[in-house]
């Protein structure tokens, strides 16, 4: 018996082939389905990671801060650094008034200080003197304009309006709203080091950085050395059991050479030697993250917290 042969029509052919494609095309989809899903798991996983370490060495901050904030803790007492297999903590106290209170500066009318900060920071002159007086107009109470200030119809010119505030600021990020720290903050992004808006402006010598003195003296740095020396005592190390204590105006204009009337004036009226307000910063550390948290309080009263980034 004779079969017939099987006769293969092309439409045959062209639906297997169109069959293989939505295969391998359904493959390729489901690849990139796969692909993607491995993807944003790997970044759900790196996300999770970041805030675990953010909130691990916030927790270690923390552990910090409640042993700085204790009212019979020591500048060297060594609970105020820890390191384990995990993370670790560390902790610096110094007063608030280590730091220029802006305010006191401005409402005094010495922005000579002012302007010696600013040329430190390799600030041209005239651009120290425009920024001092743009300053001292934000925090005076009326419209006149200063010689290089900036009033209302300055900042309406930059289009902004109901600037400036005319009063005191209440945090140091406030001073960004004045023309021209923009350029300050991008050129010295470490200027909030400098200033404080609490205490009465006399300047903690005992607890001030080196740079500060320097300007509030007009010295160079190099004329610190004695003064250095004392107050770091034998050891040459700031906040150790050996630390002196400086005690005077005269004292201080003594150890810096400083002997112009103006210069021991200034100092008699900007220096103090015991801050009553105390700065607690506590860095906490996990991983490669770090988180600080500041504590200002006054007859252990806090006046301020807050929290940020530590590089």
């Amino acid at each position: 018996m004779k079969t017939s042969p099987v006769i293969l029509h092309p439409s045959s052919f062209n639906q297997r082939g169109s069959s293989l494609i939505a295969v391998f095309w359904m493959i390729a989809v489901l690849g990139m389905v796969l692909f993607a899903a491995t993807k944003l798991l790997a970044t759900d996983t790196a996300a999770a990671r970041v805030m675990r370490d953010r909130m691990q060495a916030k927790r270690y901050a923390e552990m910090g801060l409640e042993v700085g904030r204790h009212p019979r803790i020591e500048l060297y007492d060594p609970l105020l650094s820890l390191s384990d297999e995990i993370g670790s903590y560390s902790v610096s106290i110094t007063t608030e008034e280590a730091r220029f209170n802006i305010n006191v500066l401005l409402l005094n009318s010495d922005r000579e200080i002012l302007r010696r900060i600013f040329t430190s920071w390799k600030m041209k002159p005239e651009f120290a003197s425009k920024l001092s007086d743009a300053l001292k107009d934000w925090v005076d109470a009326d419209d006149k304009i200063s010689l290089n200030g900036a009033e209302k119809r300055e900042y309406e010119k930059l289009g902004f309006d109901h600037l400036p505030f005319n009063r005191p600021f209440k945090n140091l990020d406030e001073m960004l709203l004045v023309r021209g720290m923009e350029t300050v903050n991008a050129a010295y992004p470490g200027w909030r080091d400098w200033f404080t808006v609490y205490g009465d402006g006399k300047v903690d010598v005992n607890e001030a950085r080196p740079e500060f003195i320097s300007v509030l003296a007009a010295v160079p740095m190099e004329r610190l050395t004695p003064l250095l020396t004392l107050r770091n005592g034998r050891d040459g190390a700031h906040h150790t059991i050996d630390d002196g204590r400086l005690t005077s105006a005269a004292q201080v204009a003594q150890l810096l050479g400083v002997f112009q009337p103006k210069i021991v004036q200034d100092l008699q009226q900007w220096v103090q030697f015991a801050g009553p307000i105390r700065r607690i910063e506590s860095t906490g550390s996990y991983n490669s993250m770090r988180r600080k948290i500041i504590l200002i309080t006054q007859n252990n009263q806090t006046i301020w917290r807050g929290e940020m980034p530590s590089s």
